[in-house]
C-alpha cells in the first residue's frame, strides 16, 4: 500500500513509475521498491510506522537518468499530506550501467516515509 501511495505523488513525471519491479522495457522507467523500515515508533496517543523506500531511475542517457532522479527526489523530498510524510534519506547515487544492449544508466535515492 506505501509503494502505491508514494508512487502516486510521481504522476506525470515524464517516465512510467512501476511498483516493486524493475521492467526490461521502456528504457526509460521509475521503479520503486519497499525495504525493511525501522521498528514503529510510539508516543502518546499514536504509532507512526517508518517505511523505506528506493526509487531507481533508469534511462538511454545519463542526462536524462540523473535528470529523472532529481525530478523523483524534488517531488518526494519534504513531502507531507494527512496520511504520510517523506524525507530523502540519500543522496542521488550512481549504481552504473544495466546489461542491456544498448546499455542503460541507472540512478538510485532512497526516502524514509512516516505513515502518520
Amino acid at each position: 500500500m506505501i509503494l502505491q501511495q508514494v508512487g502516486a505523488l510521481l504522476t506525470g513525471i515524464g517516465a512510467d513509475v512501476k511498483l516493486g519491479f524493475l521492467p526490461d522495457k521502456p528504457d526509460t522507467v521509475v521503479a520503486l521498491f519497499e525495504y525493511q523500515g525501522d521498528p514503529p515508533q510510539h508516543s502518546f496517543g499514536h504509532t507512526d510506522d517508518i517505511h523505506n523506500i528506493q526509487a531507481r531511475t533508469r534511462a538511454l542517457s545519463t542526462v536524462q537518468a540523473y535528470e529523472l532522479a532529481e525530478q523523483v527526489a524534488e517531488r518526494l523530498h519534504r513531502h507531507s499530506d494527512s496520511d504520510i510524510s517523506i524525507l530523502r534519506s540519500s543522496a542521488i547515487i550512481d549504481i552504473g550501467h544495466d546489461g542491456a544492449n544498448p546499455q542503460r544508466k541507472e540512478y538510485t535515492v532512497n526516502f524514509t516515509v512516516r505513515r502518520l
